[in-house]
C-alpha cells in the first residue's frame, strides 16, 4: 500500500496529520538544549545539528513519558525529531528531556 493510499483511508484528520507528519519528518533524532520557554506553552531549543536556527516547539510536542512542560527550565538537555515546514522553518517534534547521570 502506497503513502497516498494509506493517508486516503485515513478516517480522522489526527491520523491524517499523523501520518503526513511521520512521512516528512527528518527519521533521526537530535540532541539539543532549551533556549527559551514561553508560559503560553512553546519554546525554542538550539542544536549543533541544525546550527544557527532556534527551533520552535510547543508543549503538545513533549512525549508523554518526559517531564511535564512546566518542569521544563532553559539549558535543559533534549532529543527531538526535526521537521522543517515549509515557509515556517524547523519544528521540533517528539521531544524528550534527556536525563542528567550522576
Amino acid at each position: 500500500m502506497t503513502l497516498i493510499e494509506r493517508i486516503l483511508g485515513r478516517e480522522t484528520t489526527e491520523e491524517l496529520m499523523e501520518e503526513v507528519t511521520d512521512a516528512r519528518e527528518d527519521k533521526k533524532r537530535i540532541v539539543g538544549r532549551i533556549i527559551k520557554l514561553s508560559p503560553d506553552g512553546w519554546g525554542f531549543i538550539s542544536s549543533k545539528e541544525i546550527q544557527f536556527t532556534r527551533i520552535f516547539f510547543h508543549w503538545t510536542a513533549l512525549e508523554q513519558d518526559t517531564l511535564h512542560f512546566s518542569k521544563l527550565k532553559p539549558k535543559m538537555e533534549v532529543e527531538f525529531k526535526p521537521v522543517e515546514i515549509e515557509g515556517k522553518g524547523w519544528r521540533a517534534i517528539k521531544i524528550r528531556v534527556i536525563e542528567k547521570k550522576d
